[in-house]
């Protein structure tokens, strides 16, 4: 039996395999994030990290947040359990500094404080592409803690074709179906389909007030990508992606209270892609075309119509090229354009001075922004040193005028990076970004200004035959970060603070006999203008990725441990602001019954840990998962 996956676990920047299986050097690891097109992973200064679709499957994670807080500068907090709402932090930064693309197209971040990660379908993915520190002269807005791609794309002559059922802890049921295949000379097709249900817990215990309450999620998710070579230069590719997840959480029922009642979430969410591609020896060429359709909706039982609904359309095209002057020296540019229109049905609750409720058009219903980005970058590689130059520009027109307006913004970025020998690098970059509020920012202060960032980063790094590290440090200045305090039981504001962030990152991977070893050690020095910590960070982090393969069977431990870190944001917090450390550990086994037959079982919070993520919102206790994988 071939124990398809790298046992770098979530780490593969540099991977090792079990002894039966012939793994890529990191040498040959090709990625596409870093500048719009595919290269090695060695000619990337940024740190990046990729996550195969192996590796998913041997996790065996359930959502996308179980996948993203294994990896190394990301740290994950969830009001509860699966499907639940969920934000990510990179490096420090803001759940809304990371920018999220799928194939390389930004996801609609425009409905709320971020994107809904936790319910992206982990049954489309093919791989993740996660880089590290700003990304903003190449994508713009957003891009101030990192670059998150989803790709969803498989490759032309890839045969896989499987379904997946499993039960779980909480009354989980879940079915998937991948099928990818090319249907002709010219032609690939992918298919996948699938289904999540839990009837969840009790995610928010309100002291006896909603005794016996839980919180479920139920999600269905469809996708269609198909890719056609038209030519020896030319391929066209079109997908269709759908999802519609319905959450269940604990609302305070302004309109009928005093009380609580489960009110229900819905984010449905369709996209059409168009791309087309050349490639000659010189010259790479790539046009895409994106249409989003997105709302986000709640209710409750005691109301007739929806008390939010958030309806967004997003338009983006995107032009990018590449031309290969000489072995030593390459060209980036490209044009980027996009439209974001919150449509005329959008609503919105309102309080007046007594805070009584009424339900209102949402204030920037009809209104729309676009902006047109210009950008460009050089490479220049002689002998072992390698510099890179990258700088954009960006003008926004909007329907609506703020009452701190901005209509432009140039980014740009410097790296270096050094070989020295076939084993060690060193590298350095300078970079700035920003990011432009959203409609929800707005919505809440309309005096907002942009955010804007200042990232110094310096890493070594060491690859060898048995074991590699890579050491990282970066200190990120942030003006006018956006930063949410409520205010009272019913809403609260957005003001603009500024922030610095420093830290620390070491990656390490290495074999003790037939067992894998992934760590990463994490510190960030993370505050405010006036010293005081940002919330729901920690300071301390470390992770430990254990797996062994022996016969038929996959083993796998984990371990991630978080610092004790301040809850909301607090003008003078005292220690009933912070929540605690805690400490996690996950197992995993899978059993190759035959080739095409995989059993799995996993626990998660093997040891029945009792921590919060977010404030008054308990981890889900210790849970049990079964499933089985077949491959035809």
């Amino acid at each position: 039996m071939s124990h398809k996956y790298w046992v770098a676990g979530m780490l593969p920047m540099a991977v090792f395999a079990h002894a039966e299986t012939t793994t890529p050097s990191i040498d040959d690891t090709m990625v596409v994030t870093a500048s719009r097109f595919e290269q090695p992973v060695k000619d990337v200064i940024a740190p990046i990290n990729v996550v195969t679709r192996d590796q998913i499957e041997q996790s065996q994670a359930k959502t996308m947040t179980e996948v993203l807080r294994k990896m190394p500068g990301v740290e994950v907090t969830v009001n509860g359990g699966i499907g639940q709402q969920a934000s990510i932090f990179i490096r420090g930064t803001n759940s809304t500094h990371a920018l999220v693309l799928i194939d390389g197209v930004r996801m609609n971040q425009s409905l709320s404080s971020g994107t809904s990660i936790n319910r992206i379908p982990l049954n489309q993915v093919e791989r993740i592409e996660l880089i590290r520190g700003s990304g903003a002269a190449v994508y713009g807005s957003d891009a101030i803690g990192g670059v998150l791609n989803i790709i969803t794309r498989s490759e032309r002559g890839s045969e896989t074709k499987s379904i997946t059922v499993g039960a779980g802890s909480n009354e989980y049921r879940e079915g998937n179906f991948v099928a990818s295949s090319d249907i002709s000379e010219n032609g690939h097709l992918k298919i996948a389909a699938g289904f999540q249900e839990t009837d969840g817990f009790n995610v928010n215990p309100l002291l006896g007030q909603n005794d016996g309450d839980k919180h479920g999620f139920n999600g269905n998710q469809l996708m269609i990508n198909y890719e056609h070579l038209l030519s020896e230069n030319w391929t066209a590719f079109a997908s269709v992606r759908w999802f519609d997840n319905d959450a269940e959480y604990n609302r305070y029922d302004s309109f009928n209270g005093p009380g609580y009642v489960v009110a229900n979430g819905n984010s449905e969410s369709t996209v059409y892609n168009l791309r087309t591609d050349f490639v000659s020896e010189q010259l790479a060429s790539s046009w895409t075309f994106s249409h989003q359709e997105s709302a986000n909706t709640d209710t409750q039982p005691s109301v007739d119509t929806p008390f939010s609904l958030l309806d967004i359309d997003l338009t983006t095209f995107q032009w990018a090229n590449r031309l290969t002057l000489s072995e030593s020296f390459s060209l980036l540019a490209g044009a980027d354009w996009r439209r974001e229109k919150m449509n005329g049905n959008s609503r919105d609750t309102a309080f007046d001075a007594s805070f009584t409720p009424s339900i209102v058009t949402h204030p920037f219903a009809g209104e729309d922004r676009e902006i047109y980005g210009v950008y460009g970058s050089a490479n220049y590689e002689i002998g072992d040193l390698q510099l890179q130059a990258s700088a954009r520009h960006d003008r926004y027109d909007s329907s609506y005028e703020s009452a701190e307006s901005f209509d432009d913004y140039t980014t740009w970025s410097l790296g270096a990076g050094y070989r020295i020998g076939d084993e060690h690098r060193v590298t350095a970059s300078v970079g700035t970004a920003f990011k432009a509020p959203t409609f929800s920012d707005l919505d809440s202060n309309l005096f907002l200004e942009p955010e804007e960032s200042l990232n110094l980063e310096l890493g070594i790094s060491g690859f060898y035959s048995a074991f590699y590290w890579q050491l990282a440090f970066y200190d990120n200045d942030v003006d006018n970060l956006i930063y949410y305090i409520k205010e009272n039981q019913f809403s609260g504001n957005s003001y603009n603070v500024d922030a610095r962030i420093r830290g620390v990152e070491l990656e390490t991977g290495f074999s003790t006999g037939p067992v894998s070893h992934t760590v990463v050690l994490e510190y960030k020095d993370h505050e405010d203008s006036k010293g005081i910590q940002l919330a729901r960070r920690a300071k301390e982090n470390a992770k430990w990725l254990m797996e062994y393969g022996i016969d038929d069977f996959d083993f796998s431990l984990s371990y991630l441990y978080t610092g004790k870190r301040m809850d909301l944001p607090s003008l003078a917090p005292t220690e009933d602001d912070y929540l605690a450390a805690y400490s996690l550990w996950d197992f995993g086994v899978t059993y190759w019954a035959t080739p095409e037959v995989a059993l799995r079982g996993r626990v998660d919070n093997l040891f029945d840990e009792t921590y919060e993520t977010t404030g008054g919102y308990p981890a889900p206790e210790r849970a049990y998962y079964v499933s089985m994988d077949y491959r035809f």
